[in-house]
């Protein structure tokens, strides 16, 4: 029998560098899975499979900014120099959070055929564990990629990307894939969950075939492949094409808008909270808070006065307060990648239907007046304008900003100022990737992001 799971106390070790982890005994829970249920406990851990993406994307995002006093305030230096995109900002925890997840879905995949042997007539099942792993561990990959990689893209497919550890064996080296590599795996895996996934999940937390058609519409959308990312954005809106009335949420509650509410088809947040992203603290970017229209729900729906005169966010996608952000795969996103796609397709009566079947949720019921384009430079303007006020700290802006700046009409230079001292990220900055954190480097000997 393997003894993969004295390899979790290797592993918590390697990376975590803390003696307590070398004395520790394997959890009981973490016994080698014997059954089907077993390696539904290991993929169901919400807090380990759902609430392990790293969160540096959305602290470096131009969604919100910091008063000089609300800066100083905090006491982490890591998360001070995170805001002011310094390289001294250390990301351990985004890494080795989103890698013990990782690890778990490797796990499940490396003893599922082991598990199937002795359970033959719950084959169904079996799929759709297997599918679940493998959308888990994309979905990882995925977020990892968006902040210790480069942006996709023809001239930087051979560069290094991320470790793409496919076997939960940590004596296995770790090795940077290329770009071309990394992507092409997760589309590969991605594809696979899809054929072995149900239509729609028993609950939020578990992933589905649309779950895994969104995740492909969201990374070939990343990738500028724009007909491959409506075709699956498509297939997922086929599958659940839901979408809230803002008119039923109430804008003077506190969380106007429920957890797991019913546009959501796979739920995910951030491992924890940011103090940068605290309601007390955060402060939403003006031009921002300016872009929404009169009798646009959004705006009081979202956002809360300061007393001030600035504005703040009042809760998170998912129900909650405090500095986590939801990433989750929602189908008002999907709406918008459709719309984006057809845009750059040409195809404008596509292009503003999509856009406009969501924003006429948005609005006060019998204010909404139908978006029109002539032209596709125009609806790819609007699509562009309504997708950052829809998806306000929703685990893409990061993302949203590398790959619009690969186009001299969407260029976006974030900005920080604090008192009379500007901090500035422009074109082709190195910092728009994250350096891999110190001790990684160090345990592993991967080669360091250049500066």
């Amino acid at each position: 029998m393997k003894t993969r799971f004295y390899f979790i106390v290797i592993l918590c070790s390697m990376f975590l560098g803390c003696k307590k982890y070398l004395d520790a005994k394997p959890d009981k829970k973490l016994a080698i899975p014997a059954t089907i249920a077993d390696l539904w406990a290991l993929l169901d851990n919400y807090t380990k499979m759902n609430m392990s993406s790293p969160r540096a994307g959305e602290e470096y995002a131009d969604t919100y900014y910091l008063t000089a006093t609300g800066f100083k305030a905090i006491s982490n230096i890591n998360t001070r120099n995170n805001y002011i995109w310094n390289d001294k900002g250390e990301l351990f925890s985004d890494w080795v959070n989103a890698y013990s997840a990782i690890f778990y879905a490797n796990v499940v995949l490396d003893e599922i055929d082991a598990v199937a042997k002795n359970e033959p007539d719950d084959m169904h099942q079996f799929d759709a564990v297997r599918g679940s792993a493998l959308f888990f561990r994309t979905f990882m990959f995925y977020e990892l990629a968006q902040i210790f990689a480069p942006q996709y893209a023809e001239n930087t497919l051979s560069a290094p990307c991320i470790p793409l550890r496919l076997n939960p064996d940590p004596a296995i080296p770790s090795v940077r894939a290329t770009v071309s590599e990394c992507y092409s795996q997760m589309i590969n895996d991605l594809r696979t969950a899809a054929r072995l996934l149900p239509e729609n999940s028993e609950t939020k937390n578990r992933p589905s075939k649309a779950a895994a058609f969104g995740l492909l519409g969201r990374i070939y959308l990343n990738m500028g492949d724009y007909k491959n990312a409506a075709l699956y954005a498509d297939s997922c809106l086929r599958i659940y094409s839901k979408l809230m009335d803002y008119n039923s949420l109430s804008p003077t509650a506190a969380v106007p808008i429920p957890k797991f509410n019913e546009e959501v088809i796979f739920a995910s947040r951030s491992f924890s909270e940011s103090s940068l992203l605290y309601t007390s603290r955060c402060r939403i970017d003006t031009v921002l808070y300016r872009s929404y229209a009169e009798n646009d729900l959004r705006k009081d729906i979202f956002f809360k006065a300061n007393t001030d005169g600035s504005f703040t966010v009042k809760a998170s996608y998912d129900g909650s307060y405090g500095g986590a952000y939801f990433n989750d795969l929602a189908t008002d996103e999907q709406y918008l990648i459709l719309a984006e796609c057809y845009a750059r397709l040409n195809n404008i009566p596509a292009a503003v239907q999509y856009l406009n079947l969501m924003l006429e949720k948005r609005f006060l019921k019998g204010k909404y007046q139908a978006i029109q384009a002539s032209t596709s430079q125009q609806a790819l303007d609007i699509v562009l304008s309504e997708r950052r006020k829809e998806l306000v700290f929703r685990g893409v802006r990061w993302s949203d900003i590398r790959r619009l700046n690969k186009e001299d009409r969407y260029r976006i230079y974030p900005v920080r100022k604090l008192d009379n001292e500007l901090f500035e990220l422009k074109q082709d900055d190195n910092r728009y990737i994250s350096l891999i954190p110190l001790k990684i480097i160090e345990i592993t000997g991967l080669p360091q992001n250049e500066r």
